[in-house]
């Protein structure tokens, strides 16, 4: 669908406001065929959250008419055990808590039964509300405990840290309990700081990819940091944004960098939402497409809605992005996937 049909689409459902699912906002036919990537050895999505066992047959059939292979997922440890029964060589599991009721006690013990599983990746959620919520920050002890229980297993350490600019300066403005990007990136910085022989990945670009030369600040003062690129309407809305500086930087740091979606599954979630991330993705990635996201940005007006453009990497980057890179990652604390890596 040209530009043209794209906004006789949406035009034509707007007296239908129910007609316009918000995945799907141009009227693609996510079943259209699509080439795999143009990669050696399977695409590893870096930054999924497959909450259900139930969920997983949608999601692999989604994933495979795009091209996806294998994935490290934030499973719930009540549903990792029957996920990797089903589909053996298929994740890998990061361990996170159980939320909301996090006590450092039940984390220890999700640990350890994650790490008997095979998980090499502990999550750390430290977004401003996550940590105005929880009164845990990145710094405070029971968060250092476990990061210390995580290297001493050699585990990656992983962090979100941040949130869009457009929640810095809206929500979190009104309230300084959230606290500010500036304070949240020192502490980031000082507790990565002290474990700099562990490898650390950082998701959704560091949690600033509005502000590319941070992040290259960080990928400069700290070798053991990556960089995973999931989030799909924040990249679609800001990599856009930017995309000239942006595509010199993913190939300036192309060693640094690895392919996540941050899909969610979800009972009402069926082939064309999560086709619908695999879709921006790959057409931000892989392409010069110019054009509206099928996806609706929640963030921004409905008159305002961003444009995708896409970077059109080299194939050589590509590569990295979608399997090298993940693979050296898990290949320093042991792991892989069925026999690669």
């Amino acid at each position: 669908m040209d530009n043209r049909a794209s906004v006789a689409y949406v035009l034509g459902a707007m007296s239908q406001p129910s007609a316009i699912p918000e995945y799907n906002r141009i009227g693609l036919d996510y079943r259209k065929p699509i080439p795999r990537p143009k990669t050696h050895g399977p695409v590893i999505d870096f930054h999924t959250h497959l909450l259900a066992a139930r969920h997983a047959d949608v999601w692999f059939e989604a994933a495979a008419h795009y091209g996806i292979d294998c994935f490290v997922t934030m499973s719930p440890l009540e549903e990792a055990l029957r996920l990797q029964r089903d589909w053996p060589g298929r994740f890998h599991f990061i361990v996170i808590p159980k939320w909301p009721e996090i006590t450092l006690d039940d984390w220890l013990r999700r640990l350890e039964m994650f790490y008997n599983l095979g998980s090499r990746i502990i999550k750390f959620h430290m977004a401003p509300g996550t940590m105005h919520r929880s009164g845990w920050r990145l710094d405070s002890a029971p968060i250092r405990r476990l990061i210390e229980e995580a290297v001493s297993r050699k585990m990656i350490l992983m962090s979100h840290v941040g949130d869009p600019d457009l929640w810095y300066n809206g929500k979190y403005a009104a309230d300084p309990a959230f606290g500010d990007r500036e304070e949240h990136y020192k502490m980031w910085a000082d507790v990565m700081g002290s474990v700099i022989d562990t490898p650390w990945l950082g998701a959704h670009l560091g949690g600033n990819p509005e502000n590319l030369d941070r992040l290259q600040d960080l990928l400069d003062r700290f070798p053991n940091l990556y960089l995973d690129i999931s989030a799909t309407r924040w990249m679609v809305r800001e990599v856009s944004a930017r995309r000239e500086a942006a595509r010199d930087f993913f190939i300036r740091n192309q060693d640094r960098l690895i392919f996540g979606s941050d899909q969610v599954s979800g009972d009402d979630r069926g082939f064309d939402f999560l086709a619908s991330r695999f879709w921006c993705h790959r057409k931000l990635w892989e392409t010069a497409y110019f054009g509206p996201s099928p996806i609706r940005d929640a963030d921004l007006p409905d008159d305002q809605q961003p444009q995708l453009h896409g970077l059109a990497l080299p194939d050589e980057v590509l590569q990295k992005l979608y399997h090298t890179n993940g693979l050296k990652l898990l290949s320093r604390v042991g792991a892989g996937f069925g026999g690669w890596g």
